[in-house]
């Protein structure tokens, strides 16, 4: 299990705690839920497996929300029917045909009035390990971001979008970015500090969705998003340990972690707080790495029955980061995943506000399942120095 001490505890930051319970939005029933601000305030979510207010099942979905929890609104825009996967239709019984990944969406960003949307796909070409939709399903192998999509309406329609035959030799970004997550900032990308100013930036955790064992970063010149060659990764010595001068390459494959929690990492969000001038890192695991060493026997008793949740706080993307809150048994019974705290939804100071995540995708708590759109507000304390 982890241990609590396993990070340096924040010097400016404590004492978590929830100030509601967790609320799932009527209507919602899929999963993810990755955000970025649109350039009116608004925020873009997209999400995955499942249907929302009686619509269809698709594997992708977006929407948007205006206004603040408790008291806002969720629309679906579009369920992303220009994405095709490889078995089309993409009815569960029929994905393995022929599939080596499984095709879905992650991070958000908007830039100015566009909307980026990451398609990513999961690695399920495991030799040796054919049943699919069992330990394969489980561990949900990262494959790599496909195609950086585009939407210049608002997110009725997409261009850039990859056809179904685009595999792993032609993905924008690999395994080490699958999980892609836009650091948040203001409205269309704007708020940053000066230093960090004319560029995006993305996390993604490695190895699979709920256990990777590091936190990697990249960036792009904000006007040069869809250039591949435009894009570098940072590789500075100390992994989020010590301060650090920002170093950056061109090369994915010489990225450096800026924190590593081996088997530990579920996919990784970042959020900066402008009243504090602090990154909020949050991200869940398993309490079980989910390995394809690990005995079946073990998988099956120990995956998916409960998890843990971790919030850092540092100066900067990169960090060093310190530890705010580590939750053990994170909302148990229920399985929560994928936290992330939209910057629209923060108080006013800064020391708080709505955490989104999802939950129990593979366990039945009936009407109280957290399988949808949940939130929960927090406030925690800023220390005294000493």
């Amino acid at each position: 299990m982890f241990e609590g001490d396993r990070f340096r505890k924040s010097r400016e930051f404590g004492h978590w705690q929830w100030t509601t319970v967790a609320h799932r939005y009527p209507g919602t029933g899929t999963d993810m839920h990755w955000w970025s601000v649109a350039s009116d305030g608004s925020i873009f979510f997209v999400d995955d497996d499942g249907f929302n207010f009686g619509r269809k099942w698709n594997f992708a979905h977006l929407l948007r929300s205006t206004g603040i929890p408790p008291d806002f609104k969720l629309d679906e825009v579009t369920d992303f029917p220009e994405i095709i996967r490889a078995s089309d239709p993409p009815v569960m019984a029929a994905e393995p045909k022929g599939m080596k990944c499984r095709r879905y969406v992650d991070g958000a960003l908007c830039v100015d009035d566009r909307l980026y949307v990451a398609v990513y796909d999961y690695d399920d070409f495991v030799p040796g390990l054919d049943d699919i939709f069992n330990m394969v399903n489980m561990v949900s192998p990262h494959g790599g971001v496909v195609r950086l999509i585009y939407s210049d309406d608002q997110g009725k329609t997409f261009q850039n979008v990859p056809g179904p035959e685009v595999g792993p030799e032609d993905y924008f970004l690999g395994p080490r970015f699958a999980g892609l997550a836009f650091v948040g900032f203001g409205p269309g990308y704007t708020g940053l500090p000066a230093d960090l100013d004319g560029f995006v930036y993305g996390i993604s955790n490695d190895i699979n969705y709920a256990t990777g064992d590091h936190i990697f970063l990249a960036r792009a010149p904000r006007d040069r998003v869809l250039d591949r060659s435009a894009w570098e990764f940072w590789n500075g010595s100390g992994e989020g340990t010590f301060e650090q001068p920002q170093t950056w390459t061109s090369r994915e494959d010489a990225a450096r972690p800026i924190l590593r929690d081996p088997g530990r990492i579920g996919h990784p969000t970042m959020s900066y707080i402008a009243a504090t001038d602090r990154f909020l890192l949050t991200y869940s695991t398993d309490r079980t790495p989910r390995r394809f060493n690990t005995d079946p026997a073990e998988w099956r008793r120990s995956w998916l029955k409960q998890t843990e949740l971790l919030v850092l706080e540092a100066p900067r993307p990169w960090g060093p980061w310190r530890l705010v809150h580590h939750d053990p048994r994170w909302e148990t019974p229920h399985t929560a995943y994928l936290p992330q705290v939209p910057t629209p939804w923060l108080d006013d100071d800064g020391l708080g506000g709505w955490m989104v995540f999802s939950g129990d995708w593979n366990s039945n708590h009936g009407p109280d399942s957290y399988y949808g759109f949940m939130t929960r507000h927090f406030r925690f304390q800023r220390l005294e120095k000493t």
